[in-house]
Order: structure tokens, then sequence, then C-alpha cells
């Protein structure tokens, strides 16, 4: 009976009082919904937040302010590696919708995905046995999907006066329908392994009406990082994004969004290029694009080629890895001291490169800097190069300038 008054009484009210108070909010700060958050070091573990609620960051203005920035780098204090999180947001994201993001994104390219739903349906009043359907649903595809390595997070649909001061009726259907639900997760999470279910009951927040300070999602994150750190791997796979036909195809797909195959020098690129060259202390620098069969330089600095043929290119390994690919001397590493660009110019002895990604995540280049003398390459050295290679990935999500040079 209590149901059937709600789906016939209460949930239209409910469903005004949502609409009215996503207009009312229109004006508060809140964070780009698609970006990445990157901490300094290098070894990534990648991760993905994606869903609405805590992740939405109402209150502060950049995701690194946000929970999601506090995470990554709680996280990466904890398991002593670079973080790289990535974020797909929506304040409404359902289940259901969050099943339609995740066929558009490769599950397996991250070492965790933490999710961040069941709000919506909690304020909505849906059923547990329609939970249950939704969320197995979207459990099972993950499942199918995931890495043997990899862990989803179900987070706990939090005390709603935590998020916000919602109306007395509001939080009283909403808290039983939350309990109800999180119940359902972390029973569905139980049942599967590599499911984690993280309780998540942050006090109430005098500020959480309208604004949210940062302090606030330090706070925040802080109740959930610990058992995120504690299962990802304890290293960075060296081939989520492979060099299988699938991957290639992937590529192809991602180099024809970007339009960057055989497009004009640009001096943001080249600036990048050089101080690489520079601040590694090397003779070349390249950004790459790996094409079909060639090595296609967007930036080319000390050497006068445009492109190479994929065969004899090192940056073919850089982009089977998550992180940097180092040779400290070709001409002594049965790979390579036979390769064109070894035994002829530029006579490389000495190659290190990070792979560069799309927006999608996909691989499709890579940051080298290369030497004709043999040399080392420190962790403070990986850790400059994965931060340049993170300021080409930002450029290719940039357009270009409205007065770009073409200048070398």
């Amino acid at each position: 009976m209590f149901d059937r008054i709600v789906r016939v009484v209460a949930r239209p009210a409910i469903r005004f009082w949502l609409t009215s108070s996503t207009l009312s909010r229109a004006a508060v700060p809140r964070p780009a919904p698609t970006a990445s958050v990157h901490t300094p070091g290098s070894r990534p573990a990648r991760l993905l937040l994606i869903g609405g609620g805590i992740a939405v960051g109402y209150g502060v203005s950049s995701q690194e302010l946000a929970l999601a920035g506090h995470l990554a780098r709680q996280t990466a204090a904890l398991i002593d590696r670079a973080v790289d999180l990535d974020l797909d947001i929506d304040r409404p994201m359902t289940a259901v919708q969050c099943l339609e993001r995740m066929r558009r994104l490769d599950a397996a390219a991250f070492d965790g995905i933490i999710l961040s739903i069941g709000l919506i349906e909690a304020l909505d009043a849906v059923q547990p046995a329609a939970w249950r359907r939704q969320l197995g649903t979207l459990l099972d595809y993950l499942d199918a999907q995931r890495a043997h390595d990899q862990t989803v997070y179900l987070i706990a649909i939090p005390p709603l006066p935590a998020l916000m001061r919602y109306p007395l009726p509001v939080r009283i259907l909403g808290e039983r329908y939350a309990a109800q639900i999180n119940a359902e997760s972390a029973r569905m999470a139980e049942e599967r392994d590599g499911f984690v279910f993280l309780p998540f009951a942050p006090e109430r927040a005098e500020e959480s009406d309208r604004f949210r300070s940062s302090a606030t999602y330090a706070a925040w994150a802080a109740l959930l990082v610990e058992p995120i750190a504690a299962t990802l791997p304890k290293d960075a796979d060296g081939d989520r994004h492979g060099t299988h036909p699938e991957a290639e195809e992937q590529r192809q797909r991602a180099l024809a969004n970007l339009g960057i195959l055989d497009s004009a020098p640009e001096e943001r690129f080249d600036r990048i290029a050089r101080t690489a060259r520079d601040l590694l202390g090397t003779d070349f620098a390249t950004i790459s694009i790996v094409d079909d069969d060639r090595l296609w330089f967007k930036s080319h600095i000390g050497i006068d080629q445009t492109q190479i043929p994929r065969l004899s290119a090192l940056s073919d390994y850089t982009i089977q890895r998550r992180e940097h690919f180092v040779v400290e001397d070709a001409a002594s590493d049965p790979r390579f001291r036979d390769n064109a660009l070894v035994v002829g110019p530029p006579f490389l002895r000495f190659y290190a490169g990070y792979p560069i990604e799309a927006p999608n995540g996909v691989r499709v280049g890579t940051l080298s800097v290369f030497h004709p003398t043999p040399r080392g390459f420190s962790a403070d050295d990986a850790a400059l190069l994965r931060g340049l290679a993170l300021m080409v990935q930002n450029e290719l999500r940039s357009p270009p300038p409205a007065r770009g040079g073409l200048s070398r």
C-alpha cells in the first residue's frame, strides 16, 4: 500500500521538485563533467569515475578541487604511483544510462571503475526488484568486459542531509529507498568477484545546500580511498590497449575523429617537444602519430624527416604500454641493434617515449626523445616525460588557436 501511494501521489511531486531544484542550482559552480585528473609521478594507475551524486562537484569550478581530484591524489599517495582518473559525470545519471555510457568506453582499459549511481533511483522511489534488474544488467556487462585484475567499486548513496537540505517528505522517502538500494548493491557486489561495495556515510555539512568546499570533497575522498588503493594492481599493465586488430581499428577511428594526420606544424606542439628535448638533455624530440604503416611526426625537433616506416619505429613499442618505454643503449639491445635508425642516421642509441591518448583513451601516438649516445633514465625523468605527454594530450583536446603559427 505504501509503495502504491508513493507511485501515485509522492513520485510526481518529487519529480516536480527535482526539476525545480535543478533550475535553482544552475548558477552554482561545478566543474566540466568530462575531464581527466592526473597526479605527478610515473607508472600510473588508471581509474574511471562515472555517474552523478557526490561526483558532480557542486561548489567548486575545477575537478582538481572536487571529489575526483582529491580521490586521485589520496590514492596516489597510498599506492606510491601516479594516478590518471578519467571522468564521465552527469547529475541525473541512472544505472541504465551508466550502462549506455560504458558501452562507448573500453572498460578493460582501466585498473578500476568507480560507480556513483543510485541517488536518482532513490529519489524516484525505484523498487528494489527494479534496481536489481537495472544494476544487475550493468554489473553483468562490466564483469564480461573487465580485465582479470580490474575492480569495480560501487559507492553507497550517502545520507541525504550530507548532500543538501532536501524537503522533509523528499528526505524521508529518499532515505527509505536509498537504504533499500544500498542493501541490494552491497549484496550484488558481494556475489561477484572483482566488485566492491564502498559504504559512504559522511557527516552533514552546513554548506551542503549550495556551495561545497574543497575541504568537504577531501573529507569525502578520505572515506573511500583505502579500499580502492588496497585492491588496485601493483603496477601498470603494459598492454591494455595493445596492437591487436581491435586496438588498431580503434586507433584509426580516433585519428579520423582528431583530424590530425598530415596537418600543418603548430607552435603549441613544437614548444612541448623542444621543452622535452631541452629538459631531458637529448638532441632530438618528436611528437609522433602512429598510422597504419607509418609514424608521422606532428612535431620533429632536431631531425628533418616528417615520417618513417612504422616497422622501424621504437614508438610502435611505446604505444603498447601505458607508461614510459626506455632503451638506454639500442646498439646493445637485440630488438633494435639492426634497426635502420640505429645503424644509420640519426644513429639512435638512447630512446625514451610516453604514449599519447586521444580523448576517448585510445593511444594514438607518443612523445619521444632520443640521443646518439647511451644514457640512463631516472624516475624523475619518467615523471617529467609523462607530464609533458599529458600536455600534448591536453592540446589534442583543444581546438587550434585562432592565430596559429607554422614556426619551427
